[in-house]
């Protein structure tokens, strides 16, 4: 009986072993702080989409680019509206994330990386 036992025991563990792998290879467990609960609730307006100083910052113009060198993809433009269009666009723009001033990319030049 003893032994009947502890075979039932391993093959418990063994199924609740495979249970589990198969469980983790389906799904992505994320583990949460509070901390970082409440930094998602304290997200800024849209206004306030700046660096806090401009220390890290770099004047990247020149060369046209939809990426900054600190690899943030949003950038603060200026632009003019058209029949609830953007019509025009000024080409200097600032990151989002650091404040380095990029030039802002045109279909042109999107023409002259395809040839």
């Amino acid at each position: 009986m003893k032994w009947l036992n502890r075979l039932a025991a391993l093959l418990f563990g063994l199924i609740s072993v495979g249970l589990i792998r198969d469980f983790f290879d389906k799904h992505t467990v994320i583990v949460l702080d509070k901390e970082f609960e409440e930094e998602e609730d304290d997200m800024e307006d849209i206004t306030n989409l700046r660096p806090d100083n401009y220390d890290n910052s770099m004047d990247l113009r020149g060369t046209p680019t939809h990426v900054c060198a600190c690899g943030c993809n949003i950038f603060n433009v200026k632009v003019i509206f058209d029949d609830y269009e953007i019509g025009t666009y000024f080409l200097d723009m600032e990151c989002a994330n650091c404040g380095s001033l990029a030039t802002a990319p045109t279909p042109m030049d999107r023409e002259g990386l395809d040839n």
